[in-house]
This record gives structure tokens, sequence and C-alpha cells, in this order.
């Protein structure tokens, strides 16, 4: 994808805009993962720790079978709805499951970004257990109080998710009125509301940007003119610390490879 203008400085990360997506899924190369359900690799590869995107291709009652997650899974939901024992979650809402979480999803929509700090395992079953997801309602920022926000610098605000350490996986959201900058390491950066400038490019909501391999990439981001905004930046911790997860099936040393989201009819190479 081309980038915005000024996105030289992100020649390391992919851009994606998720309201065009959405509105032109044929020109991203999403492949068949499930019946009803396809799937675009952004980072990462499948066997490892991975973004990708969902697209549930009914009109209804989109479903995944029951899996474990050895570690933690990030859920954001870019149009539509998801469902499963723990809740609903629609256009807007984060989720974060925690290592030794599972579910089973049901009548379910639209498009999804997900971040796997482990693969999704449909094998190992007994290993999950009892767990309570980490949910944010994209609508809360607008109060104060509903998250802990912490002042770092004037004008901007961070909420660090609270996450467990062994899930592999930070994330926190920054909300921002000043036009100084504020810099974060990411696997990805996910503009969630406003106008920003991220190294040099101007960002407006919804636009997606994703580092390219394993290392996590810095972005420094301040609002754009007369604007504001609020992001969401998501790490995964060191390959030395994943690994210590307890996933039998996990592969010991995954591999990262890049897949540009191109139009598959300028596509030759499958």
């Amino acid at each position: 994808m081309v980038l915005p203008e000024g996105g030289k400085a992100l020649s390391h990360s992919t851009v994606v805009d998720l309201n065009n997506l959405v509105t032109h899924p044929e020109q991203y190369r999403f492949f068949t993962f499930r019946p009803g359900l396809k799937k675009l690799m952004l980072s990462g590869a499948a066997e490892g720790a991975h973004i990708s995107i969902l697209w549930y291709t009914t009109a209804s009652d989109g479903t995944v079978g029951l899996h474990y997650h050895a570690m933690t899974e990030a859920v954001y939901v870019i149009d539509g709805a998801q469902r499963d024992a723990k809740g609903r979650y629609c256009t807007g809402s984060l989720c974060f499951n925690p290592p030794g979480s599972g579910h089973k999803i049901s009548n379910s929509t639209g498009f999804f970004l997900l971040a796997y700090a482990a693969p999704p395992d449909f094998t190992n079953l007994n290993y999950i257990k009892g767990y309570t997801p980490i949910t944010i309602d994209g609508a809360g920022f607008d109060s104060p109080t509903t998250y802990p926000f912490e002042r770092v610098q004037d004008g901007i605000e961070v909420y660090k998710v609270p996450l467990e350490s062994e899930g592999g996986m930070t994330a926190q959201v920054i909300q921002s009125t000043s036009a100084d900058s504020y810099t974060c390491s990411g696997n990805y950066l996910l503009v969630l509301r406003g106008r920003c400038c991220v190294n040099g490019a101007i960002f407006n909501a919804g636009m997606l940007t994703v580092a390219t391999g394993i290392k996590a990439q810095s972005y420094s981001i301040r609002a754009a003119a007369d604007s504001s905004y609020s992001a969401l930046c998501l790490s995964f911790s060191p390959t030395e610390e994943r690994q210590k997860a307890k996933n039998p099936k996990r592969a010991k040393n995954p591999t990262f490879s890049y897949i540009s989201p191109i139009a598959e009819k300028d596509s030759t190479n499958r």
C-alpha cells in the first residue's frame, strides 16, 4: 500500500487504511482460513506471533471452533460484531484474551484486527482455564474517569492496558491534544479517532501502521494542527520471552515474513 505523504520514515512499516479495506476488501490478498472466514496476514507467520485481519464473509452466524490461547490475543473490531461466551464486542471495541484462555466464536460478522503473541491452538483444548478478558469500549475514552489515564506530558495522557506479563504483549492507548511529540515502540499503531502526524505522515482515524518484522518500530506521534487524537500502540515482547509460554504445539523458533496487502487481481504469485 502506498504510504501517505511524508511516509518515507515509515519505510519499515506497512500502512493500511481500514476504512478503505472495509469498503473494498477485494483489493487485498485475503485467503480462505476457514469456511465463511478469510484472513489477511500483515506481519509474522501463522505458526508464530503475527498480526492479521479476519473477515467473516457470511452475512450472519460467522463461527470459529473452540481454540486455546497460550499467550495474549488482542482483538480490535474494525467493523461488525463478534460474540463468544464472555460477551459481544461491537465496532470500535478492544478485547484482550489472556494466556490460558480459550473460546468459541459464534454469530460474528465483519472485520477484525488481530494480534497473536502465539498462534491459536485448536488441538490442546485441555489447557484452557477460567479467565476474564480485558475489554475496552472505545466510546469510554470520552469520559476521563472510565480508564485510568496518566498524564505523561502537557496535553498527553496514556492508559497502559494491564496485561499479564507472561502473555507476550504490551499495549497502551494514547490521547493527546498537543502538537508536542510522544514516542512509542510498537508492532502496530492504530489511530482510533482524530487526526495526527506519525513519523512525518498525516494519519486520520482508521489508519493502521504495522511493523514489517518481529522487531517493533519507533513511532513519533503528535496531534495534527487544530486536532486531537486517540491511538493504540501494541507491542510483542522479545522472542525469548514469548518462547517461555507453555504451548507444546508452538514452534520454538517462529519465523517471520511480510506479505503486502495488495490487490489479488494485481498478484501473479498466489
